[in-house]
C-alpha cells in the first residue's frame, strides 16, 4: 500500500459564452426542489441520477485489490502524477474533485464508501423509486420519505417548490408542494443565434465562432434521448449544476427562505468511455465538487447549520466493461457535507474488493443502509424522535439512526 501523506476577441471566451446561451437547460439535467422547515437547520439532498461511480470519486487505493480490479479505470496512488488526493491513508479523492478537499480538512465532509438502499436489481427507475420512497421495494410506500418527514417538522403543511416540470418522488406526498416552472429559467429565443450568425456571416472573427457554437449546440441536442434526465447520458452541463446550487443556497440562507432543498443532477450513467484521471466522468466530478464548493460559499454563515447529502440510486461495477465504462452496480459512495457534519473521516464499513467479497462477483457489497444515514440527519440534525422516523418516514426499515454523523 502506498504511503499517502490585444483587442482581438478571445475564441475560448466567445465559444464559452455562446455555448452557455445556446445550451442552457437544453438537457433538463438539473432540477431543484425547495421546502420550508422550522428553525435554522438546513438540509440539501443531491440526487445523482444514473448511478455515480463512487470508486472513482473516492478511490480506495489502499485496498490490495483496487488496481487489479479497476484496471484502466484505476487512479494512480497518492504522490504519483495525477494521483489520488489522500484522505486517510486508504481512501482518497479523485484529482478532479480537489474542490472537496477543504471540506475534509475543515472536518465538514464525511464519506460513506459502501452505502445502498435495500434494492438489488439493476433498473434505474426501480432503484430511484426505492431510494426516494424510503421502503424496500419500488412500490413499497406512497410518496417520498422526505415529504413524510416534512409532516414531522411542523403542522404537516410545509410548502415545497420544484424548479422542474415534475416534482421529484422524494418530495411528493400529502404535505403541500408546488412547482417553480422550468420556463422561469433563462431561455434563448428560438432561432436567435441563427439570425445572429446570418447577420455576421461576412465577419472574419465572429462568423466562424458562431458557426462552431451552433455546431456544438446541434451535437448536444442530437445526443439527447428519452431517458437522458434519468441516466444522464446526454449533454449534462456542470455549469447548470453550479448555477442551481448557488440559487438554492441564496434561498436557503434567507431569513424567510426554505430550509430543505432537493437538487437532481443527471449524467452519471457511465456505461461507455468513462475515463479515469481524465474523461467524461472526471469532468462531471469536477462540476459536482465545484458546485458543492460554490453552494457552501453562497450559504455564508448559514453553512454552519447545514447538512448536504450526496447520493445516487446505486453504485457501479467494480471492474470495467467491454466499452471502457462501468455497468450498474449496488454499493455506492455517499457524501455528507456541511458545518453540521462531524466530518473529516470515513464512516461505515468497508467490504473489500476481492472477487469473493463482491455481489455476483462484480458489484461492491453494501455496508450501510442509506435510510439509516437519512434517519440520523432527521433525528440528530432536525431533532425528530427516532420512533416517529421509524414509524412514519421509513416504515419497516428495521434499523435506526447512525449516531455520530452530526455535530
Amino acid at each position: 500500500m502506498t504511503d499517502r501523506k490585444t483587442g482581438l476577441v478571445d475564441r475560448r471566451s466567445v465559444l464559452a459564452g455562446l455555448g452557455a446561451g445556446l445550451g442552457a437547460y437544453a438537457a433538463g439535467g438539473v432540477r431543484l426542489s425547495l421546502a420550508a422547515g422550522p428553525g435554522n437547520k438546513r438540509f440539501v439532498l443531491v440526487l445523482l441520477r444514473g448511478g455515480m461511480d463512487g470508486l472513482a470519486l473516492v478511490p480506495p487505493y489502499g485496498d490490495d485489490d483496487y488496481a487489479s480490479q479497476r484496471g484502466a479505470l484505476a487512479i494512480p496512488g497518492s504522490g504519483k502524477d495525477d494521483g489520488v488526493i489522500d484522505l486517510d491513508g486508504f481512501h482518497g479523492l479523485h484529482p478532479a474533485a480537489s474542490a472537496l478537499l477543504p471540506f475534509w480538512q475543515r472536518q465538514e465532509m464525511l464519506v460513506i464508501p459502501a452505502a445502498a438502499t435495500p434494492y438489488r436489481g439493476r433498473s434505474h427507475l426501480e432503484a430511484q423509486r426505492v431510494l426516494e420512497n424510503g421502503s424496500t421495494t419500488p412500490d413499497g410506500a406512497e410518496g417520498g420519505w422526505l415529504n413524510r418527514a416534512l409532516g414531522l417538522l411542523g403542522d404537516g403543511t410545509a410548502p415545497a417548490v420544484a424548479v422542474s416540470k415534475t416534482m421529484p418522488l422524494v418530495l411528493a406526498g400529502l404535505n403541500e408542494t408546488s412547482i417553480w416552472p422550468a420556463q422561469s429559467l433563462p431561455q434563448a429565443i428560438t432561432g436567435y443565434f441563427e439570425k445572429v450568425a446570418l447577420l455576421y456571416s461576412g465577419d472574419l472573427i465572429f462568423a466562424p465562432l458562431l458557426a462552431e457554437g451552433l455546431r456544438q449546440k446541434e451535437t448536444r441536442l442530437s445526443r439527447l434521448t428519452e431517458d437522458d434526465s434519468l441516466s444522464g447520458r446526454g449533454a449534462w452541463r456542470p455549469q447548470d449544476l453550479e448555477y442551481i446550487a448557488t440559487m438554492a443556497a441564496e434561498n436557503l440562507r434567507a431569513d424567510r427562505g426554505a430550509r430543505i432543498a432537493v437538487l437532481e443532477a443527471a449524467g452519471w450513467d457511465t456505461h461507455q468511455d468513462q475515463g479515469s484521471v481524465n474523461g467524461v466522468l472526471a469532468r462531471r466530478l469536477s462540476g459536482l465538487s465545484g458546485a458543492l464548493s460554490a453552494m457552501a460559499v453562497a450559504m455564508g454563515p448559514a453553512w454552519a447549520d447545514t447538512v448536504v447529502a450526496v447520493v445516487g440510486e446505486f453504485g457501479r461495477s467494480v471492474t470495467p466493461n467491454a466499452t471502457r465504462g462501468t455497468d450498474n452496480g449496488v454499493g455506492g459512495t455517499m457524501l455528507l457535507l456541511g458545518g453540521s457534519v462531524a466530518g473529516g473521516r470515513i464512516a461505515g464499513g468497508w467490504p473489500g474488493l476481492s472477487t469473493s467479497d463482491l455481489v455476483d462477483g462484480a458489484a461492491l457489497k453494501p455496508a450501510t443502509d442509506t435510510r439509516s444515514v437519512f434517519a440520523s440527519i432527521l433525528v440528530d440534525h432536525f431533532g425528530m424522535a427516532l420512533a416517529g422516523v421509524q414509524k412514519t418516514v421509513f416504515p419497516g426499515s428495521g434499523g435506526g439512526a447512525i449516531q455520530g454523523l452530526i455535530r
